[in-house]
């Protein structure tokens, strides 16, 4: 028995000691574990802190880059808060013609100008413009483009309702035109309606192309789908529907300044693009020099010191503008109509910031005017229908201000203005009367409408004469891939190849082509080489002495001008040569138009 129980008591010694063994060996090797874990994050802990270091450096790198991107965006913007700038912002509200100083904006060059719009990614997307998509959609409605299709634009030509039309011919890389109808008091402009060929073809090596452009004011080939119209549109261009054995003619190409989803026409850009280089009635530059111009002054204009008024200076003719001014009577808070025409411009001396008048709201009328940079120093600018169609649309969106687009009566478009987004670029109300609640509305989302104003300017900020003719050529290689037939030129036709040979051709007399001429051959779109010797007709130039055709200077009807062209009339600059002659002027002329020495005898 106590065998037994010494050897139990022995027995449990040794279980006792084995526990006691193995826990300290458990011990051992948690308290090793902890030793590596604490290792692990303290090596862990060092690398987190040397990351956060690399974090904030990088940080500190980004926040210095950012404040150089806005340092040059402020300069652009307000060039160090200019004598002049402190003359628009603290100028007295008096209403006398000495109370405030002549507006002069900041100086800052357009490379400055356009790295405000490259600082921010977002404002760089609506800097680019796709071009061949564009062309594509507006040649989509025509399979083909034929012979007879061309000859259905020029009696478009002929209708009375057609102030100016003409043939165009690209062959061999030069260009030929025959006028059908240059109206006699648009002569001014007749040259910049053609420019654009100047322009494209000087740029760009084009297809042989054969084009009808009447670049009026509201586009020709209706296609509306109404009882009445549709009927009118079949009974004119019927194609196969009466018989398919014979076919009628198909609505034509026709180009047009503006365009629509109503009619069929191709868009022809405005001659506003391409105003005379020198002294005209109209007073507007030419888009190559009024684009960059705008696009640097408007950035001397911080948005904050904007005026918190929708305007809209000019005329006020038509009974659309004419419910603005109503509207802006009794909203004289919210807007300002500033009324002038025309022929207020030899009359009114003085600005109305000069005057004291840019902040009255209200309708003001024949008080004064504004300059294009002036415009700009409105947060909101109208752009509403005028008596013909409004080519404003393009200055206004180049102010960095939000163009509210007044939709009652604008049925025609630009152009460019397929590449603008409603909401985007600018913004829309149905009619005048809601002018008021949309600049409240504005008012009440200013980064909203900070951020309109911004992607509209960045827009147009590109939109230069480059991309003009860009998009032309394309618009041309896609035109030509459709004509079924080669282009040829047309007895009658004439060559023109500078701008100096639109003044000479245009020109009823000597002194107002003198008035005009460049005489540089920059435009020339085979220029001749520098220091070659020149000499008349063309002076470098393609002209050979053509004039005008008097059928194509007059409206003939009976209760305009029924006897200007008759045979035995007489009219000084004016050809009376039927269309398959060459187009020189009367035999009666006093001018030798083919030899004049107006010119310069050497390139520069």
């Amino acid at each position: 028995m106590k065998a037994a129980t010494g050897l139990v008591l022995f027995c449990a010694g040794i279980l006792l000691l084995l526990r006691l063994r193995y826990n300290a060996g458990v011990e051992g090797d948690a308290e090793s574990a902890r030793r590596k874990m604490t290792a692990t994050n303290m090596k862990l802990l060092a690398q987190l802190q040397q990351m956060k270091l690399q974090q904030q450096e990088l940080q500190k790198q980004l926040d210095e880059a950012l404040d150089r991107n806005v340092q040059l965006a402020k300069s652009a913007a307000t060039q160090v808060e200019s004598p002049q700038r402190q003359q628009l912002t603290q100028q007295p509200r008096s209403g006398s013609a000495g109370a405030a100083a002549p507006w002069v904006p900041a100086n800052s060059s357009i490379e400055a100008a356009h790295a405000e719009i490259q600082a921010n990614h977002l404002l760089e997307v609506h800097r680019h413009w796709d071009w061949p998509a564009l062309a594509k959609e507006l040649l989509y409605p025509f399979e083909e483009i034929n012979q007879r299709m061309l000859q259905q634009g020029v009696a478009e030509c002929f209708d009375n309702g057609t102030m100016y039309c003409q043939r165009i011919q690209v062959v061999d890389g030069n260009l030929y035109v025959t006028d059908y109808r240059a109206i006699f008091f648009d002569r001014h402009y007749a040259p910049a309606r053609l420019m654009l060929m100047l322009e494209t073809m000087r740029r760009h090596k084009l297809p042989d192309l054969d084009l009808v452009v009447a670049a009026v004011d509201e586009p020709r080939i209706k296609m509306r789908f109404g009882q009445a119209d549709w009927a009118k549109t079949l009974n004119k261009y019927p194609g196969g529907v009466r018989n398919p054995a014979k076919p009628g003619p198909l609505p034509p190409p026709l180009f047009s300044s503006t365009i629509n989803r109503g009619h069929a026409d191709l868009p022809w850009a405005d001659f506003s693009f391409y105003m005379p280089r020198k002294s005209h009635k109209l007073r507007t530059p030419p888009w190559f020099q009024l684009q960059p111009k705008m696009v640097r002054e408007s950035a001397s204009v911080r948005w904050e010191d904007k005026i918190e008024l929708a305007m809209h200076t000019g005329n006020v003719g038509s009974p659309y503008r004419k419910k603005i001014a109503s509207i802006a009577a009794t909203n004289p808070s919210t807007m300002l109509v500033n009324e002038l025409f025309i022929g207020d411009h030899g009359k009114i001396k003085k600005t109305c910031h000069e005057l004291g008048l840019e902040r009255a709201g209200g309708h003001q009328k024949h008080k004064c005017y504004m300059t294009f940079t002036e415009q700009c120093s409105y947060k909101y600018l109208l752009n509403s229908a005028s008596i013909g169609y409004a080519n404003k649309f393009k200055y206004l969106l180049l102010c960095g201000s939000v163009v509210i687009y007044v939709e009652d009566g604008m049925q025609h478009k630009e152009f460019y203005e397929y590449g603008l987004l409603p909401g985007v670029h600018y913004v829309t109300v149905p009619s005048a009367k809601d002018v008021p609640r949309m600049v409240k509305y504005l008012q009440a989302h200013d980064a909203y409408a900070r951020g309109v104003a911004a992607a509209g300017r960045a827009r147009m900020s590109t939109l230069d004469n480059e991309a003009i003719a860009a998009f032309y050529a394309e618009l041309f290689k896609q035109y030509a891939q459709k004509q079924t037939f080669k282009p040829s030129v047309p007895a009658g036709a004439v060559r023109l190849d500078c701008e100096d040979d639109l003044w000479r051709h245009y020109a009823r007399d000597r002194v107002w082509m003198r008035h005009y001429l460049a005489e540089d051959n920059s435009t020339c779109i085979h220029p001749p080489a520098a220091g070659t010797p020149l000499a008349a007709p063309g002076w470098g130039g393609a002209y050979a002495g053509s004039k005008v055709r008097c059928v194509a200077s007059h409206d003939l009807l009976p209760r305009a001008q029924p006897e200007a062209c008759l045979p035995n009339a007489y009219q000084p600059g004016t050809s009376f040569k039927s269309f398959g002659e060459f187009p020189y002027a009367h035999e009666k002329d006093p001018q030798p138009w083919a030899s004049l020495p107006d010119g310069n005898d050497r390139t520069p």
